[in-house]
C-alpha cells in the first residue's frame, strides 16, 4: 500500500470498493432467514461474491507488484492481508459448493467463517492507511468508514438480487424486502453522519489539501449521487413497498422496488468510488 508520497492507481480504488462489496454483500445474506428462499438464491449470491472477491484478489496481487497468473493467485501470499483475501475467496467457494451437499451445518460453518475472514480483511486493509489519513482520530474513523461502506454496498446489492426472487417465488413476504430497505436507510444515515463528522474535523485541521475545481466536482458527485441520490431512491422504494402500494399490486410493487434498488446500486457505487478517490488524493475521508 502506498505511503503519503506515493501516487495511487485506479486499481487501488477498485480493490477497496470491490473488497468491501464482496464482504458486505456476503454478510448481507444474514438478513434472509434460512428456508425463506430456495438454495438457488444462495448459490447465485455465493457465485457473485466469489467472482467479486476473485477480482479483488487480482487487484491485490497487482498492488503488491505480483504478476496476475493462476499460480500466483493460489500461491503468492506476501502479507497477512493477502492471506485474508485468499481465505475469503476460499471460504466463499466452499460455501457455494457446500450448498449442493444439502448439509446446513457444513454450509453454516463456511458461511460464518467466511464473514469473519472478510471482516478481518476489511479491518486489516484499513490499517494500511493509518499513515495516509492525517487527521484526529483517523485510525478509528478509517476502520469504521470501511466497515460501513462494506455494509452499504452489500445491502443495496444483495437487496436488489433478493427483490428479483419475488418473480421466482411470488408469495414471498414483502416484509423481507422492506427489511433490506430499512437497513439501507440506517446504514446510509450512519454514513452521512460520519461524513459530517469528517468534514467538521477537516475544517479544524491545518495544512489540508485545498479543494480545486477537479476535487470539487468529485466531491459534489460524492454528495449528490452517493448520498442525496441514494436517499431519494430509498424514499421511492419505501413508497413502492408501503402497505397501500402492496395492497393494490404486490408483485408490481416488488418489481418497482427492485428496479429502484438497481438504480441505487449505481448511485452507491459512484459515491463510494468518488469517496475513495478523494481519500487517496486528498488524504481525508469523505
Amino acid at each position: 500500500m502506498p505511503d503519503n508520497t506515493e501516487i495511487f492507481s485506479l486499481a487501488e480504488i477498485f480493490y477497496l470498493v470491490f473488497s468491501q462489496l464482496a464482504v458486505g454483500g456476503f454478510a448481507a445474506m444474514l438478513l434472509i432467514p434460512k428456508g425463506v428462499v430456495n438454495a438457488n438464491f444462495y448459490r447465485l449470491m455465493g457465485g457473485i461474491y466469489l467472482l467479486v472477491a476473485v477480482l479483488a484478489r487480482c487487484a491485490n496481487l497487482y498492488l503488491n507488484k505480483i504478476p496476475v497468473t493462476f499460480m500466483s493467485f493460489l500461491g503468492k501470499l506476501p502479507n497477512y492481508e493477502s492471506i485474508l483475501v485468499f481465505c475469503f475467496v476460499l471460504f466463499t467457494l466452499c460455501y457455494t459448493w457446500s450448498l449442493w451437499l444439502k448439509s446446513s451445518v457444513v454450509t453454516d460453518i463456511f458461511f460464518y467463517i467466511g464473514i469473519l475472514c472478510g471482516c478481518i480483511w476489511i479491518i486489516l486493509s484499513a490499517t494500511q492507511y493509518f499513515e495516509v489519513a492525517q487527521f484526529l482520530g483517523g485510525k478509528y474513523i478509517i476502520i469504521f468508514q470501511f466497515l460501513i461502506s462494506a455494509l452499504l454496498l452489500g445491502i443495496v446489492h444483495t437487496g436488489m438480487w433478493f427483490g428479483h426472487w419475488y418473480l421466482v417465488t411470488p408469495d414471498l413476504p414483502v416484509s423481507y424486502l422492506r427489511r433490506f430497505n430499512t437497513v439501507l436507510l440506517w446504514t446510509l444515515v450512519v454514513s452521512i453522519v460520519l461524513f459530517c463528522v469528517n468534514m467538521f474535523v477537516r475544517s479544524q485541521a491545518q495544512n489540508v489539501v485545498a479543494f480545486n475545481f477537479h476535487f470539487q466536482l468529485i466531491f459534489w458527485m460524492r454528495v449528490g449521487l452517493g448520498f442525496a441520490g441514494t436517499l431519494i431512491l430509498y424514499l421511492i422504494t419505501w413508497d413502492c413497498l408501503s402497505p397501500k402500494s402492496v395492497a393494490k399490486d404486490e408483485l408490481g410493487a416488488t418489481r418497482a422496488a427492485t428496479g429502484f434498488l438497481f438504480i441505487a446500486i449505481i448511485t452507491v457505487f459512484l459515491g463510494e468510488f468518488c469517496s475513495r478517490y478523494l481519500f487517496l488524493t486528498m488524504r481525508f475521508l469523505f
